[in-house]
């Protein structure tokens, strides 16, 4: 009982608990959270991939269903890690949920698994039911890992800490904030791959080194407001003393870092960047060079 109030509790300046720092949630509750979650930060990373190429949404199809394992991954470890019980088979339980979506679909095209999928991989055209069958693989894999991270972390509480101190009747919600700043993360993925690429092209064209609107440091900066807009925003949920306790004011800051900083200054800092790059001449042949 020592060892687990120890690890369960902080103190303050005055040595008094000021709140659990493991908060724990029922292994049933914990069990539809990571259900829902997994379907919603899934969809929310897709869209996020379908963003970034409006003008050919067909042609990523194998990119979104990535996404969509990462997003249902970061889910189901957020699930194992509030269980209080158990964590292992929510995240496990979890992941079936998931993947249960590429199994419907699978029932759904019963009548048309030999037809080639729209999209070529590496190459070679696949057939609508490998497709399915090896995402709905993929989600499971994807899953079992996340659910044993999520299991694992509790070795490190600073990790998850400010996760661990939302109440649990605010789950019930924050998957609405949680949509949104999940589907940020493809964005801010693609920039750092355009920033790779672009350091690339200047690499081997001498003639791009000195070339004017290299400078892109907006991109950081959106970044940047991007989790520093989770971080308040967490804060805000998760500790009643913030921003001096008084609960109109700690709307205000989840409002502003959520839908100010994370859904409007980043992807706005962030396509910036990423619009300027794509004017860059540093294509090696027809294809653009921005497009994965």
């Amino acid at each position: 009982m020592e060892t687990e109030q120890s690890a369960d509790c902080q103190t303050g300046g005055d040595d008094y608990p000021v709140g659990p720092v493991a908060a724990h949630m029922h292994f049933t509750a914990a069990f539809l959270l990571g259900a829902w979650y997994s379907i919603i930060l899934a969809s929310a990373m897709s869209a996020g991939v379908k963003y970034l190429h409006p003008e050919t949404p067909s042609a990523h199809g194998i990119l979104q269903s990535f996404a969509w394992a990462i997003g249902s991954g970061v889910a189901i470890a957020l699930a194992s890690r509030l269980s209080k019980t158990h964590r292992l088979a929510v995240g496990i339980c979890s992941s079936f949920v998931s993947a249960s979506v590429w199994i419907a679909l699978l029932f759904l095209f019963r009548d048309d698994l030999d037809e080639a999928v729209v999209e070529v991989a590496f190459g070679h055209s696949i057939s609508i039911g490998l497709y399915l069958i090896g995402f709905s693989l993929l989600t499971l894999t994807v899953g079992f890992v996340s659910s044993f991270l999520g299991a694992t972390s509790r070795e490190d509480e600073e990790l998850t800490a400010q996760l661990l101190v939302v109440p649990s009747r605010h789950w019930l919600w924050l998957w609405t904030a949680g949509s949104l700043w999940i589907g940020m993360l493809p964005i801010v993925a693609y920039y750092i791959w355009l920033q790779f690429a672009t350091a690339f092209y200047s690499i081997i064209h001498p003639s791009l080194w000195f070339q004017e609107g290299t400078d892109l440091f907006l991109g950081s900066l959106g970044i940047a407001a991007l989790f520093i807009g989770i971080d308040i925003s967490l804060k805000a949920v998760s500790d009643k003393r913030s921003y001096g306790a008084v609960v109109w004011k700690r709307v205000l800051t989840f409002l502003a870092g959520t839908l100010v900083l994370a859904s409007l200054v980043a992807p706005v800092l962030l396509n910036i960047d990423i619009n300027r790059m794509k004017d860059m001449p540093a294509s090696l042949g027809s294809h653009p060079w921005w497009i994965l």
